[in-house]
């Protein structure tokens, strides 16, 4: 109550210090001392309420009887022009302080307005500006409301996927309520809960809810539409990523099947020639050896080419799943060495294995399979008498595994393409065989554990490709080990 009287009582103060002020310290006239009151009603009808202004006027038009109007220092007035001035006074106060109120409230009402302009504005840019997934961009919508609007609690459903993401896992926004909301497309407002529908046209995208804020009718709308244009937005960007994925899938088995039957046609047609001749029976003992050895070394590359379009579709497809365990790097680049067969011994290969018996954590299998493409790959690239040195090495956490050639090299561009599925350098295209799976497939395996591969080259000093995975704690590795030796 007290609170409630203070106020009135504040203005009414001020309009009696400006009628002192003018009375004793200026010597002011009735006319001047009004205009200085009416001032005064303007300013408490800008700033103040309107129990506050109106108290403002009265207490202005009183003083001004009080002191300027005779008789002096008594509230009475002698003639009747007193009370024609004091009258038209009181008028254009209470007028001015309704139009100053006016004013101000169209002032607030504009600085309201900008401030939820600024906010959905905010809302907008951080979504334009995520590049989060499509889940974590709904996320970012609701955690952004929450900090833009301080709502207790938030809710986002889509119905087209079914899923709610909140801002609380457990929360007083029910399902049942969100799924409703958006059936029937109407704004709801149930203890402090509100909700809205998410829609645009005909076409509904769920529902928003939120608690612990109470918003204007118009700025709720705002808001809806505000999401559901996010929400537009993001299921756009999310079947244009489909549509492009469809695409470049089929555009790789387009490629995967030229490139298998370009590679395929030679032992294919070395195998032909080879049964044809055996067929024919015309062929010394010798040769008949040396023809059963080219089938076999034809059938053995067929395998491998087979095999590595299955490995390429199978991580593609991310149809794979990891068996982690420590794994020395010695064995593992061993294990790629034995896989590679009779072509391992066509060119000196040298391992160097720094440290204390470095160790992987991942799965031995694929990690092998890793090693193998890359020396197959520098078996490929590098003249018969050229040696190749294999090293691995431990560095703050991580197993490096470098295989370095002494080839031709790559240029910069040969190097920024050269982990892409099917690319092959172009002077390499006719004379080396192979299909450009096998780098791919080393990088895809590398990702897969967390690492990454990499090439360091220059033209005419052959290329160093370096492979960097986890390494397996020192506690496990030690235990894994006398394990091994027991």
């Amino acid at each position: 109550m007290l609170k409630t009287l203070l106020g009135p009582f504040v203005a009414a103060c001020v309009s009696l210090a400006i009628a002192l002020l003018c009375f004793f310290l200026f010597h002011s006239n009735p006319t001047i001392a009004a205009l200085f009151l009416l001032v005064g009603v303007l300013l408490a009808g800008a700033y103040a309420s309107r129990i506050e202004a109106i108290t403002a006027s009265i207490a202005a038009t009183l003083c001004l009887d009080y002191f300027f109007i005779p008789p002096i220092w008594q509230i009475s007035i002698g003639d009747p022009a007193g009370w024609l001035a004091l009258g038209v006074f009181l008028g254009v106060s209470l007028f001015a302080t309704n139009l100053s109120g006016r004013l101000r409230r169209q002032r607030d009402e504009m600085a309201e307005r900008q401030t939820e302009a600024e906010k959905l504005h905010a809302l907008n840019r951080a979504i334009l500006l995520s590049d989060a997934g499509a889940q974590d961009i709904r996320r970012i919508l609701v955690n952004k409301c929450m900090e833009l609007f301080g709502f207790d609690e938030a809710a986002l459903f889509e119905s087209a996927t079914g899923e709610i993401y909140r801002s609380n896992q457990k929360g007083a926004i029910s399902e049942v309520e969100l799924r409703r909301v958006a059936t029937y497309r109407t704004i709801e407002t149930n203890e402090g809960l509100t909700g809205i529908p998410i829609a645009l046209g005909n076409k509904v995208y769920g529902s928003f809810a939120f608690v612990g804020a109470t918003l204007p009718v118009g700025l709720v709308q705002a808001l809806g539409n505000t999401v559901a244009l996010s929400l537009a937005q993001a299921q756009t960007h999310e079947a244009a990523n489909r549509a492009e994925a469809v695409r470049r899938s089929e555009e790789l088995k387009s490629i995967m099947i030229d490139a298998l039957a370009h590679e395929l046609k030679t032992p294919l047609t070395a195998i032909e020639a080879a049964a044809d001749m055996l067929h024919g029976g015309r062929v010394s003992a010798e040769q008949r050896d040396d023809l059963i050895d080219i089938v076999q070394q034809e059938a053995q590359r067929l395998r491998r080419l087979m095999g590595e379009a299955i490995h390429l579709a199978r991580i593609e497809a991310k149809r794979f799943k990891l068996d982690r365990q420590p794994a020395p790097a010695a064995r593992l680049i061993q294990a790629a060495i034995d896989a590679l067969g009779p072509r391992a011994s066509s060119h000196p290969i040298i391992v160097s294995i720094e440290g204390n018996h470095p160790s992987v954590l991942g799965d031995p299998e694929l990690i092998a399979e890793l090693i193998k493409q890359l020396l197959d790959n520098a078996l490929k690239y590098s003249a018969a008498d050229k040696p190749i040195a294999v090293t691995a090495s431990e560095d703050n956490g991580w197993i490096n595994i470098a295989v370095r050639d002494e080839g031709l090299g790559l240029t910069e561009l040969e190097q920024g393409r050269i982990f892409d599925k099917f690319y092959r350098a172009r002077r390499d295209r006719a004379g080396v065989p192979g299909t450009g799976m096998g780098l791919a497939i080393a990088r895809e395996i590398a990702e897969a554990h967390g690492g990454a591969v990499r090439v360091e080259s220059q033209q005419g000093h052959g290329s160093l490709f370096t492979v960097s995975l986890p390494a397996t704690p020192i506690a496990v590795a030690s235990l894994s080990e006398s394990a091994i030796t027991t």
